[in-house]
């Protein structure tokens, strides 16, 4: 149960930080509560679960046109367009760290990051498709009331402080642990219901690890790499250091490249149809737990908020420290 109820905390964590659409109807205040609460409870989810930049696998012509009208989750994401090639990587990166603004703004690597990125915004909002504005409201205050342990007085108080009177009261509340208790019973509630639910839990964590797998086996080679242009770096001027990265992106790109395609597909084929037939799960599970987690909890949203954001895996230069 133990083990359940972590997983639960990580997987409600990651989509309230990236559910944008709901704490946008409520302003800053009550992203900035959920966001510093679920910091203290989870460490280092936030920029995985903010990454809305996006990734793709290769799909026929033929696939991404008959998606058009996308519907699902699914149909988003197959209407990615292709891996840029390895080369144009290169062309982009060396654009970038040479500032040849014309070359950067024509770049199919630019193209292709604006595509995918108006995707990922597509995919996220199919969460609250369907819903109003004030039931997107109401979603957003339910959200921060179970993440951050305070009622919706105190939150329309909040609202009504200045700054530096809201970083006082939150970081008095949070002191008090009220916010990691009302997280952890959400979460313990949760974790009875989704009980039956966790052999396709597994399974999902499982293909999940599978992709892990393949960018762990990637940085590998990457750190093999890099070690024979780290003596070159460590001793170069600014300007040389470019180049000299740009000569370690050429090599590095394509095997970078290569695990991306290899990832999505696995998240695309494999990963995303277990998700769907959890969600079908969970459609009867809201119907008896209406509550926030339940909401929340949305595997094909999660496969492809990590689908979209796997694609900055190949579109910076990695480096490594010598320890």
């Amino acid at each position: 149960m133990i083990h359940n109820m972590k997983k639960v905390i990580l997987i409600l964590a990651v989509l309230a930080l990236g559910s944008a659409p709901a704490s946008a109807q409520l302003g800053g205040l009550l992203q900035k509560a959920a966001q510093q609460t679920m910091k203290k409870a989870t460490d280092n989810l936030k920029d995985k679960a903010n990454a809305a930049v996006s990734t793709t696998v290769e799909q026929p012509q033929e696939t991404r046109e008959a998606a058009e009208e996308a519907k699902t989750i699914a149909d988003v994401m197959k209407m990615v367009p292709s891996l840029p090639t390895a080369q144009q990587l290169v062309n982009h990166k060396t654009a970038q760290l040479k500032e040849q603004t014309f070359k950067l703004l024509t770049s199919p690597v630019t193209v292709f990051t604006a595509k995918v990125t108006e995707l990922a915004m597509q995919a996220a909002s199919l969460a609250v498709e369907g819903l109003d504005s004030a039931q997107v409201t109401e979603m957003a205050y339910k959200q921060t009331e179970a993440a951050t342990g305070l009622s919706r007085e105190e939150l329309d108080a909040l609202s009504k402080m200045g700054d530096e009177e809201q970083e006082a009261y939150l970081a008095a509340h949070y002191k008090q642990g009220t916010a990691e208790m009302a997280v952890m019973q959400q979460a313990a509630d949760a974790a009875k219901y989704l009980e039956p639910l966790q052999p396709m839990i597994d399974q999902w964590d499982a293909l999940g690890e599978k992709v892990e797998g393949i960018y762990r086996k990637a940085e590998e080679q990457s750190k093999e790499i890099y070690a024979k242009f780290a003596p070159q770096l460590a001793t170069a001027s600014e300007e040389a250091r470019k180049d000299i990265l740009l000569k370690y992106y050429a090599e590095v790109a394509p095997l970078l490249r290569e695990a991306v395609q290899e990832g999505m597909k696995i998240r695309l084929n494999d990963q995303l149809p277990v998700a769907e037939d959890i969600e079908k799960k969970m459609k009867e599970i809201r119907a008896k737990h209406q509550d926030i987690i339940s909401a929340l909890l949305n595997y094909p949203q999660l496969t492809a908020t990590q689908y979209f954001t796997d694609l900055t895996r190949m579109m910076e230069i990695p480096e490594y420290s010598e320890n």
